[in-house]
């Protein structure tokens, strides 16, 4: 995938800045903190994985799921359709979608967008 720089820190495809990303998790029915997105990866109650241990996600009409090496089995796996936010890191403001896309479309090209970059 290639990303375009728009300036003012913007890329497109839109990529999930740090900050702290809510979801629902698979089987459940209230949304929670899932994880914070960091400059070193993705850190979390019971999870820490650094961009380059993320092997794959995956995105469909019923869910999103993040797969980290070193959690092989137990991949991140979210609700689709069940609001999904971020609180940007600095700016506190909620919000659901970034340049237009969904807070899970973001945060998948963050990972691809940190591989990319050797992070």
């Amino acid at each position: 995938m290639e990303f375009r720089h728009l300036g003012n820190g913007l890329y497109f495809p839109p990529i999930a800045p740090n900050g702290r990303v809510y979801a629902v998790p698979l089987g459940q029915e209230t949304q929670v903190e899932i994880f914070c997105l960091t400059p070193l990866g993705i850190m979390g109650a019971g999870i820490k994985s650094n961009w380059s241990e993320i092997v794959g996600f995956y995105y469909d009409d019923e869910s999103w799921e993040i797969i980290p090496r070193n959690y092989s089995g137990r991949g991140m796996r979210f609700r689709r359709g069940l609001s999904c936010i971020m609180v940007i890191a600095g700016n506190e403001a909620l919000t659901t979608h970034i340049q237009g896309y969904p807070i899970p479309m973001c945060v998948m090209n963050r990972i691809e967008f940190a591989k990319q970059r050797g992070h």
